[in-house]
């Protein structure tokens, strides 16, 4: 039974963590006949051990299917899947003196498992184990099983060892986004170490305990500054890898900005450890394909994804060292520290630190399971070390006697403290003399304290006769720069800074201020220790060197302005978007001055006049348009946003000391709005063109906007006129999809999230509103809500919650729910889930096991007469602050649950507040939205009331606060709890201060019915949904008292309470019909009040009412026959006119009302001929022609038609006494005199078999009526599909059975969104990518289109039908709500052709039935 032993222990091992180690190293078992389920044999053996004298209790172990047994078979599989497993059977009985039997038969000595192989030995029981030769089979059986399973550990082995590949090497990379090897750094550190030096640490018994140690230890190493920390931590390395042991390290830098974030220590750790272990990289690779952003989170998320879900759970075998230096220079080394002992406690991890700070300063998250082990380098340890090092450096010294020298080296020690940076910079000085009286004078004059010695630096450096103003400059830049310049950086910008050339940055710090400065392996230009910088920055006034940040912060923000402001940065005249990689060679300095210039600006004083000055100029001229580009190109969008929140913090600085009056301040005011608007609404043109700032995007933004003022108002380029905003409104940015109704809505620091009846959940960036991903929740969004802390998002519908991480957009948990939750939220620190349903439960779910945890229902308590109406809760909201829950009902007063205490906490009233134990209840108005304050220590509660009512509630107390009339249906709480943001049904949102419900602002828009509010997570933006819509307010009312707290002249700065309307004004009428006079360059649109207006191109302007239909009704559609002057429309009253058209001196006028009649139905489409004898109307269920005449209208022949699908009419464009008919992939001819079909019964079949669902939307002639362009929709809903199919006008004659469209007009098939119309022989379309564009249909090569300009996208967000026109000059009409956008010379901008072949499917298909169009029933 030694095999169940065995099984046994290594269950146990398994199960406890201090035998896992021992577990993890068995990877094959081999049983010998072991009895696994017992032996029949058991039973015979206790009776004959009954009989004898002795207890023999395991033996009832043995029985068949004993408890014993069945207890390790039951616990066994779960621990055995990645063993190999060997079980070998008897196949000869035994003699035990009464009989023969097999002890264990085959079925008991097999598992049965997937990873078991089983082999008969021809051997009895006792026999299974012992061979006679190496010749036995049974020996050869075992034999062969063992040399298998040491072949698949060899094989494994090799596996383990397996090289990176190159593509693994490159995805490593770019998903950790590790630029910089470590090992350069270690090999950069390690060539200043003295051969010899350090040996004492490698040799101290606490260091060799900690490397040897069968238990992990955190070693401490804690110092003076400049002890020689570093080296050290490059010894170490250096010791470890001459092991062959398996190393990680890390170096801090606080010079380097990048080297100074607990993110980038776990990237390079992780990196590390991917290229040492295949199985990291495998564990590395697969998290990041998930999550390919992982690099860009904070360090919490990659700690929880990169190493606790992955690195951490990865089986290493050999132990592993990690050795991380400068750990003081660790922004929030403090945060760090716990997770360097959550590591140790429970890995193979052993870890050196080295730092100034003892660790007894961090003892409050010692680890109880983890040894530390705090070594302070004291100045008797580092003495050997400066020997060897002055040793070396000897040779380089003055010639003196042996005397002499022993007694310079024993000064040098005794002064040095144990300091190194001291005997390097004395040193330094040495090499300056010559005699020994020289020698003496200096070590008797050089002080030990390093901040006397760097004192002493700065005396002598003040003493040279040249090179001052260079020195200060180098170290000025390499003080203040937000990251370390490389020397060819600095070269350049030196020479801008001091206006004068230099020959060599190299030697310039090698003569004027080596001992501060030096060049790092990476030719980085940094200070020789943060001690120098430290005190450079603290010296007094008196210290020629001494650097005033503010003085430093703007030398090098005008040194940047300069270079900005100069040739390099002018673009060329007539920028084209295929001009971006011709840009002229630019000099290195670029690409700090652009990315980094404004963040000087930050520490710099406020009243400066002179960096406003600079700044301004900057932003006047059209280098700020080069600056753009380049940042779009090479750098990250949020960069223009950062520039413009500092350029208004700024301003608000200033304004405390000085009238914020003055060009200059209002050009910088204009620009800190503009950057941040031309991210969100032009972002995604300028990531893919980001040449199209010089002359595509300037004219489309508000005329009193910068980009306007100076770059559109050009009489060459681009014009736009026709609309009223003259700047930017509240309103950031627009989401439509016009496909889907938006049902929920939530924010968190990066990204916004939008549910949907259809299930999908769309994620945008919160900064830059750009959409980032698509998620699928299979059920209509109810609930949407973020984490705070947890990187994860609750997504709620009817039946089910689904968690989703927010780093990699995969679904985590999914929990069934008995009825839809009215509101969930986040417990953070406990990682919960609660939900409030509407079955009046309150459910919590644990997110560590994706299991429910308890419930409750918060009705158990109520009692009395009107206990039965709180059945059916219509919504709730927590407050976790309180610890509260509220619940509405449908005519109650407002239930309050205490979460705590699992029991009610009181019920409040719209008079009152608390309700007074056994108090009766008045009857107010039902609550129609709830909401808590989220500011910390509140206890304010918002309800809205059926009346209108908005009912502020202060739970602390029990009272009523405030009350105001607001008539608000959706309540939302900034995360700050200042604000209340209300809505209703008519669009309405309200801003109130939520202490004291004073209204701040309101917003007035034109699409009713808001769905949900949401604030931003910083408070200062808010977010609606109505019906397809999501649009982001960015109202300054919400900046409210923010302090800038990086900045001492940064000041309180309040927004003056306002109420706003941004809503249409009264007056404004909709557009709703457009029809373009070409060769008049005029147009008439008409309105959703009946009217009939006309429009000069020139001006854009409305010039006169041309004619009124009856007030209030809609004109639905226009069309104009320019031969005869004619003007038809249909109106949704279904009344059909049409008017004769006559100029007059002030413009055009309806002279004559030709025709007016009323079809009773909804007409379709009106066309008339060419001489406006003839007007078809078309109804769904027939088409009329009308005879139009002096003596009157009479109809000339009805057309009857059954379930009609989509069609169309059109003039046919050789025969002008013939119209064409289209109806699903027939054509017809109809006689216009008559209304005669002229074609054959069959009709015209359009071949390529034309998808059943798609419909014919548009005909249209060009190219001289030679060609008839027709685009088909997918659907007739407003943005779907459209395709694009041109035919020859000759194939649609009387005689023609079938036409095929041209072949080389196909690549064009699935570019056109919407057909505009002809130009110069160009057909001018709406590509769906939202550009303008064109094709030569005269060319040869079709395949090529070419784009003009693009349209923004807000314009194209509407839910409606898109309306173009197009002039006889090209000019493009397009109909914006109210107003007509008319876009001048927007042909005459050509960008690159583009290749036609789209994505999307092609529209025909072969082999499909043909379809033809039903027989009107009669006349």
């Amino acid at each position: 039974m030694g095999g169940l032993v065995i099984k046994r222990a290594y269950i146990l091992a398994k199960q406890k963590e201090e035998f896992n180690v021992l577990a993890d190293r068995v990877r094959t078992i081999l049983f010998l006949a072991t009895p696994h389920r017992g032996a029949d044999i058991a039973q015979l053996l206790s009776k004959i051990l009954n009989l004898s004298t002795g207890a023999r209790p395991f033996v009832a172990d043995l029985h068949r299917n004993s408890i014993a047994t069945q207890s390790i078979n039951d616990e066994f599989p779960q621990y055995c899947q990645n063993l190999q497993l060997y079980s070998f059977y008897e196949t000869l009985p035994i003699s035990y003196g009464v009989g023969k039997t097999l002890v264990v038969d085959k079925d008991l000595a097999t598992l049965g498992y997937a990873n078991e192989r089983t082999a008969y030995l021809n051997a009895n029981h006792r026999e299974v184990c012992k061979y006679s030769a190496k010749t036995d089979s049974n020996y050869q059986t075992v034999r062969n099983a063992l040399a298998s399973t040491i072949d698949s550990f060899r094989t494994r082995a090799t596996d383990s060892r397996r090289t990176i590949d190159n593509e693994q090497k490159r995805l490593l990379d770019g998903y950790l986004g590790v630029l910089d090897a470590p090992e350069d750094d270690f090999v950069g550190i390690d060539t200043t170490r003295m051969k010899g030096s350090c040996e004492w640490l490698v040799e101290k018994r606490s260091f060799l305990e900690w490397r040897d140690s069968a238990n992990t230890q955190l070693y401490w190493i804690s110092a003076k500054p400049a002890t020689g920390k570093t080296v050290l931590s490059g010894r170490i390395i250096h010791h470890i890898k001459d092991l062959n042991r398996d190393l990680t390290f890390y170096f801090f830098d606080y010079r380097n900005k990048a080297k100074t974030t607990i993110s980038s220590f776990l990237l390079s750790v992780a990196w590390q450890m991917s290229r040492m272990h295949i199985e990291v990289l495998d564990v590395v690779l697969e998290i990041c394909g998930k999550d390919d952003q992982l690099c860009n989170a904070d360090y919490r998320s990659i700690w929880r994804k990169l190493f606790v879900e992955g690195i951490l759970r990865t089986k290493l075998v050999r132990p592993q060292y990690w050795v991380i230096d400068a750990l003081d220079e660790c922004k929030s080394s403090s945060e760090l520290v716990p997770l360097l002992l959550k590591i140790i406690e429970g890995s193979p991890i052993r870890i050196i630190v080295t730092t100034r700070r003892r660790f007894e300063l961090h003892s409050r998250v010692t680890s109880l399971g983890v040894k530390v082990v705090s070594e302070e380098i004291q100045e008797n340890d580092t003495i050997s070390d400066i020997m060897i090092y002055l040793e070396a450096h000897m040779d380089q010294l003055p010639l003196i006697d042996e005397e002499a020298r022993q007694n310079m080296v024993a000064k040098i020690i005794s002064k040095s403290n144990g300091c190194f940076l001291w005997v390097s910079l004395i040193l330094q000085e040495l090499k300056q003399v010559h005699t020994s009286a020289e020698i003496r004078q200096v070590l008797e004059d050089v002080p030990s304290d390093m901040n006397q010695l760097y004192s002493r630096i700065l005396s002598v450096m003040g003493a040279a006769t040249y090179g001052k103003k260079l020195a200060k400059a180098i170290l000025t830049w390499t003080v203040c720069s937000a990251r370390p310049l490389t020397t060819q950086e600095l070269y350049h910008a030196l020479q801008i800074d001091l206006k004068d050339n230099i020959d060599s940055v190299e030697r310039s710090i090698e003569s004027s201020c080596g001992q501060l400065v030096y060049i790092d392996a990476q030719s980085r230009v940094q200070m020789i220790h943060q001690t120098a910088r430290d005190y450079l920055l603290q010296a007094g006034e008196t210290v020629e060197f001494a650097i005033d940040s503010k003085l430093g912060h703007k030398t090098i923000a005008m040194t940047c302005l300069h270079y900005l402001n100069g040739n390099e940065m002018k673009g060329p005249k007539h920028r084209r978007l295929s001009a971006s990689h011709i840009v002229k060679q630019r000099c290195p300095f670029i690409t700090y001055a652009c990315q980094s210039f404004y963040e000087h600006i930050t520490h710099i004083s406020s009243i400066d006049d002179e960096i406003l000055s600079e700044l301004a100029r900057f932003l006047r001229s059209s280098n700020v348009l080069a600056w753009i580009e380049y940042i779009a190109q090479n750098s990250d969008l949020i960069r223009l946003i950062q520039a413009g929140k500092v350029f208004k913090n700024f301003l608000q600085r200033r304004s405390y000391y000085l009238s914020p009056i003055g060009k200059e301040v209002a050009l910088i005011d204009s620009w800190s709005i503009d950057l941040v608007r031309l991210v969100t609404k032009f972002g995604k043109n300028l990531l893919a063109f980001p040449s199209s700032i010089f002359q595509l995007i300037p004219p489309f933004c508000p005329p009193e906007t910068a980009p306007w003022k100076q770059f559109a108002a050009s009489t060459r380029g681009i014009a736009v006129l026709g609309l009223s905003n003259t700047n930017w409104d509240d309103c950031l940015s627009t989401v439509v999809n016009v496909n889907e109704l938006f049902s929920a809505l939530a924010c968190s620091k990066e990204y916004f999230a939008i549910g949907m009846l259809s299930g999908k959940i769309a994620i945008y960036y919160e900064m830059t509103c750009q959409e980032a991903q698509t998620l699928l929740h299979h059920e209509s969004v109810r609930i949407l809500e973020f984490s705070k802390t947890l990187d994860v998002l609750a997504s709620a519908g009817v039946k089910k919650i689904r968690i989703w991480n927010t780093r990699s957009w995969e679904q985590i948990w999914e929990f069934d729910i008995a009825q839809m939750p009215m509101s969930v939220t986040f417990m953070e620190e406990q990682q919960l889930l609660l939900g409030a349903l509407k079955n009046n439960q309150l459910m919590i779910w644990d997110l560590v096991t994706g299991t429910p945890r308890e419930s409750a229902n918060w009705t158990t308590d109520l009692e009395g007469p009107n206990a039965h109406a709180y059945r059916r809760p219509i919504a709730a909201a927590f407050c976790m602050e309180s610890g509260l829950l509220a619940v509405i009902y449908r005519g109650q007063d407002i239930l309050l649950w205490d979460l705590e205490r699992d029991s009610l906490h009181d019920i409040y009233c719209k008079e009152t507040g608390a309700r007074v134990h056994g108090r009766e209840r008045i009857s107010t108005p039902g609550v129609t939205g709830l909401v808590f304050s989220l500011a910390p220590n509140t206890s304010l509660l918002a309800a809205s009331y059926a009346d209108g009512d908005l009912v502020l509630f202060d739970t602390s107390e029990g009272t009523v606060r405030a009350v105001t009339l607001a008539n608000a249906q959706t309540l939302a709480s900034s995360p700050d709890g200042r604000t209340l943001a209300s809505g209703n049904s008519s669009g309405v949102i309200q801003l109130f201060d939520f202490e004291t419900l004073k209204l701040l602002y309101r917003i007035n828009s034109e699409e009713y019915g808001i769905q949900d509010l949401v604030f931003s997570e910083n408070s200062h933006r808010l977010l609606d949904i109505r019906g397809s819509q999501c649009r982001v307010w960015d109202p300054t009312v919400l900046v409210r008292q923010d302090i800038d707290e990086e900045n001492s002249d940064t000041v309180s700065v309040s927004t003056i309470a306002q109420e706003v309307s941004l809503a249409r004004s009264e007056n404004a009428i909709l557009i709703t019909s457009l029809a373009c006079y070409k060769s008049e360059n005029i147009y008439f649109c008409g309105k959703e009040d009946g009217s009939v207006y006309l429009y000069e191109t020139k001006s854009a302007q409305q010039i006169s009412k041309v004619f009124s239909c009856a007030h209030g009704i809609t004109i639905l559609s226009l069309f104009l026959e320019e031969q005869s002057q004619v003007l038809s429309s249909v109106d949704s009253s279904s009344r059909v006119m049409a008017h004769k058209l006559t100029r007059r001196q002030k413009g055009w006028e309806a002279a004559e009302v030709l025709f007016d009649h009323r079809a009773g139905v909804a007409v379709h489409q009106v066309l008339s001929n060419s001489t406006s004898t003839r007007l078809l109307v078309c109804t769904a269920e027939k088409d009329i022609l009308w005879s139009i005449g002096t003596s009157g209208n009479t109809v000339i022949r009805e057309l009857f038609w059954q379930d009609r699908v989509a069609y169309r009419w059109a003039q046919h464009p050789a025969q002008q006494d013939q119209l064409i008919l289209i109806m699903k992939n027939v054509a017809h001819l109809y006689d216009w005199q008559t209304l005669q079909r002229l074609t054959r019964n069959e009709g015209i079949l359009l071949e390529g078999s034309i998808l059943p669902e798609l419909a014919i939307q548009f005909i249209m002639h060009c190219s001289g009526g030679t060609l008839l362009s027709t685009t088909f929709r997918e659907s007739l809903q407003p943005h779907s599909e459209s395709r694009l199919l041109l035919w020859n006008t000759s194939d649609f004659c009387v005689d023609s059975a079938s036409a095929a469209p041209v072949p080389k007009y196909r690549s064009l098939a699935s570019q056109v969104k919407n057909l505009i119309g002809e130009h110069e022989q160009r057909l001018v379309f709406l590509h769906g990518s939202g550009w303008i564009c064109s094709a030569n249909l005269q060319s040869s090569n079709i395949n090529e289109y070419t784009r003009h300009f693009f349209l923004p996208a807000d314009w194209l967000s509407t839910n409606d039908d898109l309306m173009f026109g197009l002039t006889r000059n090209g000019d493009i009409t397009f109909v914006k709500r109210d107003q007509v956008a008319v876009i001048k010379r927007g042909l005459d901008t050509v960008e690159p052709s583009v290749n036609g072949p789209g994505k999307r499917p092609s529209l025909l298909t072969g082999n499909r039935p043909s379809l033809t169009v039903p027989e009107p029933d009669g006349v």
